[in-house]
């Protein structure tokens, strides 16, 4: 078991470490017509510091695209996106922002991506979407860093993504990408070119440090 802190009537408190040789979990208490006090204590020392909040878990099956809406909102400046999902078939996985529940197809996105393995570059600019990558059928993933995306600036992106299909072993790309409008948006959609894709995409804020 963790340390056991006995705070004082109005402020402060004594940290008891139990003994090496105590089992776990235990705590005995001596018998008595005494009283047990029960207190709520948050641990504010690390309250300032940065890290990663969970803000949605999404499962897909056999979809052709999926779409989350609400998940950037004012509470946080920047957001990660992880996803892994398998295919039905090689395909082109894409991604684009959304507002009020609607994406934006607006021909105001730019992308650049480096595919590993073949050492080629992926270069598009004011297209309708961000190309992530060919998927492959046994397993395709990434992950993306999305930078304001509910404030109204320049919404920017970076991500590394990877599949694998047998027929052509692994794909791997690096890229970065930006939208060029000062627009908020709350959500985003992956969709496939081709065929489906199930699995799991999960959202995290990044809370900002002192």
């Amino acid at each position: 078991m963790g340390n056991v802190r006995l705070y004082g009537a109005t402020s402060g408190y004594t940290e008891l470490a139990p003994p090496a040789v105590a089992p776990d979990g235990v705590l005995s208490l001596p018998s008595g017509t005494g009283t047990i006090a029960t207190q709520s204590y948050v641990d504010t020392s690390s309250a300032a510091a940065g890290g990663l909040v969970h803000i949605n878990t999404t499962t897909f099956s056999a979809v052709t695209s999926v779409s989350l809406d609400n998940v950037f909102t004012s509470d946080y400046e920047n957001y990660k996106i992880m996803m892994f999902a398998t295919n039905s078939t090689q395909a082109l996985l894409n991604f684009r922002y959304r507002a009020s529940g609607t994406d934006n197809s607006s021909a105001l996105y730019y992308m650049r991506g480096v595919n590993q393995g073949a050492v080629t570059s992926t270069e598009a600019n004011l297209v309708t979407l961000h190309e992530i990558i060919q998927t492959g059928i046994e397993a395709t993933s990434f992950t993306m860093d999305l930078f304001n995306p509910q404030e109204t600036k320049f919404t920017s992106n970076a991500y590394i993504s990877g599949s694998l299909a047998v027929a052509i072993l692994g794909l791997y790309r690096t890229g970065s990408g930006f939208y060029g409008a000062t627009t908020s948006f709350d959500g985003f959609t992956l969709s496939l070119s081709a065929g489906t894709m199930t699995g799991t995409i999960r959202v995290y804020g990044y809370k900002n440090g002192a």
